[in-house]
């Protein structure tokens, strides 16, 4: 019994450990592809494509909210308060005017983004 137990625990232990021993992947910069999205929405938004302009904003949300966690300062959390701007301004319409200024916030998030680095 003894030696089962033992064998049991130091398989366990075997296995704790292999996980912590993996090599370390090293995390993409979000805050890189944050901005390439925010260019790719502002192209959209130009030319009034509002659906594609809506997915690059998106994107671009996700991957500054994965880069505040990265490098928690202030202008990447103004920038991401200003893709929800334009993320709300631009879904549901295609009028030119709502898209426009969805664009003007994309492009005040675009500006907060570049001022990290």
């Amino acid at each position: 019994m003894i030696s089962r137990r033992m064998t049991i625990l130091a398989l366990g232990l075997g296995l704790g450990l292999g996980a912590f021993a993996q090599p370390a992947v090293a995390d993409p910069n979000y805050l890189e592809q944050a901005i390439s999205d925010t260019k790719e929405a502002i192209a959209a938004g130009k030319q009034m494509e509002s659906a594609s302009f809506v997915e690059h904003i998106d994107d671009a949300y996700d991957h500054a909210r994965s880069a505040v966690w990265q490098t928690p300062v202030d202008p990447i959390r103004k920038g991401i308060k200003y893709l929800r701007k334009a993320a709300k301004l631009a879904k549901g319409t295609s009028l030119d005017k709502r898209i426009d200024k969805a664009t003007e916030q994309a492009e005040l998030a675009l500006e907060q983004f570049q001022s990290v680095k």
